[in-house]
């Protein structure tokens, strides 16, 4: 009887733990600090007409972008994560209003190593103070995210490729980076 339970509670934990999101930092300062060969860095876009808590996504492991990172005074995150295939399961409003996102394909994105893989712009418009309705959706802005490269991060600019990671494709980069027609 004791193993009954213990066995459970063994499971409950490891359930527990298996659900929890990794929280990244965003990089704040113009140092190229990607720690090994098997990281890249997402940079992505966010325009919003509400407070937003978190984007939590899932893929190499469970990641959760806080609304600390989306208040940096810029409406771009970039951070370093393991390269991989990585989807937007769920965008947090706050503590009680998530935004679940279906056709994972729409949402998918790639984060090549050694790279700034720029995946999109979130876009969540919601339909007023009182409305618990809202928009969402991938906006490819290859331009802006060059520009707050330039403006905010030279060095790693200077020092990476740009790619355009998100759902499509996009050649603006191959074209920048000397790889294109």
């Amino acid at each position: 009887m004791m193993n009954v339970v213990y066995s459970g509670l063994l499971l409950a934990i490891i359930l527990t733990l298996s659900a929890c999101k990794t929280t990244v930092e965003t990089i704040t300062t113009d140092q190229d600090i990607i720690s090994n060969e098997e990281m890249g860095y997402l940079l992505v876009g966010v325009e919003t007409n509400r407070s937003l808590r978190a984007i939590n996504l899932g893929g190499e492991s469970g990641i959760r972008l806080s609304h600390e990172d989306l208040r940096q005074g810029s409406n771009f995150i970039l951070v370093e994560l393991a390269a991989g295939e990585y989807v937007v399961e769920k965008v947090e409003l706050n503590r009680w209003l998530r935004l679940f996102l279906e056709d994972e394909e729409n949402w998918a994105f790639t984060v090549k190593p050694q790279t700034i893989s720029y995946v999109g712009h979130l876009e969540i418009i919601g339909g007023g103070f009182f409305s618990r309705s809202s928009s969402i959706e991938f906006v490819n802005r290859s331009t802006e995210a060059v520009e707050f490269m330039e403006d905010s991060f030279p060095s790693i600019l200077l020092n990476r490729d740009l790619y355009y990671g998100g759902p499509g494709n996009d050649s603006f980069f191959d074209v920048l980076n000397g790889k294109g027609e």
